[in-house]
């Protein structure tokens, strides 16, 4: 029941978005997220900071930046997936017409790596479209270890 409540909630938030411009849009989310430090953002994600973990952390990062239309700085490890919904891509996630796949081909440039269909199948990683709720640092950690256990660490 909370989370159809939720769910009425976040559709209504989508609606109201709808008059603004782009740059409104992106304007708003700025003045709703202060800048973190790469080094905060990884530090909230990991308590390790190895070398792997802060690759892996901010290539997704900037993937969700770059993807939104604003600079890395402001994706922060604590927001969830459904706060991104002000920006340019990610104003459809968790409804028709937001493609998961475009997200996690940006991660793969920002990688330098490729993903075959077969490891991308098995993924157990949480989809951010199906857990708009979900915090992207446990987006972060999930991916992580998926992709260690891939063998691509």
């Amino acid at each position: 029941m909370l989370r159809s409540k939720f769910r009425a909630g976040f559709r209504k938030i989508q609606k109201l978005l709808k008059g603004f411009t782009v740059e409104e849009r992106r304007a708003i989310y700025l003045s709703r997220n202060p800048p973190q430090s790469d080094f905060s953002f990884v530090e909230y994600c990991f308590e390790d900071d190895s070398k792997e973990l802060k690759k892996v952390a901010i290539a997704i990062r900037e993937s969700i930046a770059q993807l939104g239309g604003v600079d890395r700085q402001f994706i922060r490890a604590e927001s969830s997936f459904e706060e991104l919904v002000i920006l340019p891509f990610w104003k459809n996630i968790g409804d028709i017409g937001f493609y998961t796949e475009d997200f996690i081909e940006a991660v793969e440039r920002k990688l330098g790596v490729e993903f075959t269909q077969e490891q991308l199948r098995k993924a157990s990683v949480r989809d951010p479209d199906l857990n708009t709720d979900m915090a992207i640092a446990e987006f972060v950690r999930d991916f992580y270890d998926w992709y260690r256990l891939s063998k691509f660490v």
